[in-house]
């Protein structure tokens, strides 16, 4: 095993460490129920060569006493292993997606930006599902086998070493080629698991967008494209378990050849005199018995592949780079003002040297810019010019690749993470709603927040009447992202969050653009009421939205172009009033 292999292994065992009880009881159980499986052969071995010859029926009735009790011992055993085994294999699991859960909130946006949605639900699910098994059965069978061989070979060379060696010699061959085999079936079964996160992936994409592909009639398109990512997961799926099925035909060869290397030459030992009749048997029963491991090692490699393959793909989850994170000495922020400065950020989402500071594909570039505590600034500019990226980045969605972001005087990479967001308030245009109810949807904003609390919230927001119209009132379930809500009535919960977070800051980003008219006029109506006393910041296409904001600033690809209030920007010739007139023409929106 190399290094990265022996790293990687030490990890996968430091997770037996909470369960080291358990794991003891079923590796006990495991031994026990071994030496109880071995116990046959040495009874069986007696009875024929001293007991039937010396016509000994006490000792024949005392040994049939002894195998039941320890059958009954040996039913006990299986018993612990399989059930608490399952124990301590479900346990492992659910340890290590509370671990990966953890690990996903931590992840800046970044990493969500680069991965699909189903191949992070496939780590989750499938791939912790498999490495449960290889922690549960993977251990037992391994130990089952070791025991098995090394305890039937102390015992069987005392009988006859020339046949005990030659056996042991062929099940030890069967074990190298097996493990060289496998090799090749562990890269397959990693692709495969690539294959069925990609797969996950496009099924989640298109069951998300079903209401869309049905308005453009584009079933036949989305089957044609689910097809072809089907037939690539079932050819990789194919390669794999050719590779399996040929380590399968090799195990099942050498147990074959196993069993006559035993009958032929046993046969011959026997006729020559040089082993007795109930010593074949003993070998006959003792091969049986380790036949049976012999085969569980094709199923232990298949459990390997899989579950090493899951392993891996978990802890590169694991091992993934948490990048936005606290100061060593973090600042908790209590009380501000809401003073936004930006001060030569720089920024872009690839291509990033960090050494340098320089930023191939740049969103910003040597940004600056003030906001004053308690101001309204609005951003507008055409898409792609850093607007919703400049927002993200005050609540450290992304790090600045330079520059800095302060806020009261104080660099926000010195502020407490939690205390920092805490103090942010975010609205954006694409309202996220969970598939609970209204009341836990509202509640988010404040977790701890009292009933009065969130009705006050929603009255404030203008979504309170509606409410107390549907039959099951704050406790109505509003379905998958809120599928039973209108854009107006989500977008008056995400505003009844807010009220309850009670933000120094808001972020207002394109919160109502996707609306019609006269929805629009009410949840700006809900905006107003929310704007008060704070910080605001709004990204918005819509400029009639924003003709009283403290401050417009017009950004290009450039930069800021423009500065001022409405009257004033539309008062001489520029960005500004050539989007304000477009608009006012019905050319853009």
């Amino acid at each position: 095993m190399n290094r990265d292999g022996g790293i990687m292994f030490k990890k996968f065992l430091s997770y037996y460490s909470g369960k080291k009880k358990l794991l003891i009881m079923v590796l006990t159980s495991v031994v026990v129920y071994s030496f109880i499986e071995l116990s046959l052969p040495i009874f069986t071995r007696r009875i024929l060569n001293i007991y039937i010859p010396g016509k000994n029926t006490d000792k024949i009735i005392m040994s049939g006493v002894w195998l039941v009790i320890l059958i009954v011992l040996y039913v006990i055993m299986q018993f612990v292993v399989a059930y608490y085994g399952h124990v301590l294999g479900t346990g492992l699991e659910t340890t290590m997606r509370e671990k990966a859960f953890e690990k996903l909130q931590m992840l800046p946006f970044s990493y969500y930006d680069s991965n699909k949605t189903g191949r992070i639900m496939s780590r989750l699910t499938n791939d912790l599902r498999d490495v449960g098994e290889l922690m549960h059965h993977g251990v037992e069978d391994l130990l089952g086998v070791l025991l098995m061989s090394v305890l039937g070979y102390i015992y069987l060379v005392q009988i006859n070493f020339t046949i005990t060696t030659i056996l042991f010699a062929v099940a030890f061959t069967a074990i190298i080629v097996m493990s060289v085999m496998r090799t090749n079936s562990m890269k397959a079964f990693k692709a495969v698991r690539v294959r069925h996160g990609e797969l996950n992936s496009q099924l989640e994409s298109s069951i998300s967008g079903i209401r869309l592909t049905k308005a453009f009639s584009n079933e036949e398109y989305e089957i044609e494209k689910f097809g072809l990512q089907n037939m690539e997961y079932s050819e990789t799926y194919k390669i794999a378990y050719k590779k399996l099925a040929k380590t399968m035909a090799s195990n099942q060869m050498f147990i074959q050849l196993l069993n006559i290397t035993l009958i032929i030459i046993g046969a011959l030992l026997v006729i020559n005199n040089k082993i007795t009749f109930g010593d074949l048997v003993a070998y006959v029963l003792y091969i049986g018995l380790l036949t049976g491991p012999l085969r569980k090692i094709t199923g232990m490699l298949e459990l390997f592949q899989s579950g090493w393959a899951g392993f891996e793909r978990f802890q590169e989850l694991m091992d993934e780079p948490v990048t936005i994170v606290n100061d060593v000495n973090p600042i908790i922020m209590n009380n501000i003002k809401g003073n936004i400065e930006f001060d030569n950020v720089m920024f872009g989402y690839d291509s990033v040297d960090l050494e340098n500071g320089k930023v191939e594909n740049n969103i910003l570039k040597n940004f600056s810019l003030k906001i004053e505590n308690g101001k309204m600034i609005a951003l507008v500019g055409p898409s792609g010019v850093g607007k919703t990226t400049l927002v993200q980045l005050i609540p450290r969605f992304y790090d600045v690749v330079s520059g800095s972001i302060r806020i009261d005087g104080v660099d926000i990479k010195k502020y407490e993470l939690k205390s920092l967001r805490k103090n942010i308030g975010y609205v954006q245009q694409d309202v996220f709603i969970f598939g609970g109810t209204i009341k836990e949807n509202i509640l988010y904003g404040k977790p701890e927040a009292t009933d009065e609390e969130v009705i006050e919230a929603a009255k404030k927001s203008d979504i309170h009447d509606f409410i107390m119209t549907l039959d099951e009132g704050y406790e109505t379930i509003v379905g998958e992202r809120g599928v039973t809500l209108s854009g107006g009535q989500k977008q008056r919960i995400s505003i009844a969050r807010i009220f309850l977070k009670d933000p120094k800051i808001l972020i207002l980003d394109e919160a109502t653009s996707a609306l019609d008219n006269i929805t629009e006029a009410y949840i700006q109506r809900s905006l107003e009421k929310v704007i008060v006393g704070r910080t605001v910041v709004v990204v918005a296409h819509r400029l009639s939205t924003i003709q009283r904001a403290d401050e417009i600033i017009v950004m290009s690809r450039d930069g800021i172009v423009q500065r001022g209030k409405h009257e004033e920007l539309l008062a001489v010739e520029g960005h500004y009033s050539n989007l304000y007139n477009a608009q006012k023409e019905g050319f853009i929106r």
